[in-house]
């Protein structure tokens, strides 16, 4: 990966849309190169899918909560059932493997917090090998990106 590879990327990941003829105009390139180079991008696998980002408070889920869990029993089998039933929640976007004194961060989204408490009632704490959840309601967010930087 090159100067330029990374100068695709860095417009990529600020507009997906561009076209290559954008870019190749940017980059001073014709078309072509551009684009066989985002191919090779997405062929090996640095560019993994191109999304739409929505805005959460006009689909009314703009309560963000993150769930720290621990968990009772660490052997491959047990935590590996819990991943599935975790990673089965459609209302969990981000899911983590911690250090330090929880074993798993979750994100989810909601619009109101009875949402999220029969969420977190009726499916997370359902879940068996789960000893403790402490959720941090975000009352504000500060900073939110999407983009790796790649400086």
């Amino acid at each position: 990966m090159d100067q330029i590879d990374l100068k695709i990327l860095e417009y990529l990941q600020t507009d997906a849309k561009i076209t290559a003829k954008d870019l190749a105009s940017r980059l001073s390139l014709s078309a072509t190169p551009v684009y066989e180079r985002i191919r090779k991008l997405e062929k090996q696998g640095i560019i993994k899918r191109y999304v739409a980002i929505l805005d959460p408070d006009m689909l009314d889920k703009s309560l963000v909560v993150f769930l720290n869990l621990t968990i009772k029993e660490h052997n491959l089998e047990a935590r590996s059932k819990l991943l599935r039933k975790l990673t089965d929640l459609d209302e969990i976007t981000e899911l983590y493997h911690t250090s330090g004194t929880y074993d798993f961060v979750a994100k989810v989204r909601f619009a109101n917090v009875k949402e999220y408490k029969e969420f977190l009632v009726n499916k997370v704490a359902a879940i068996e090998n789960i000893s403790d959840i402490e959720s941090h309601i975000v009352l504000e967010e500060i900073k939110h990106s999407t983009q790796v930087n790649l400086k």
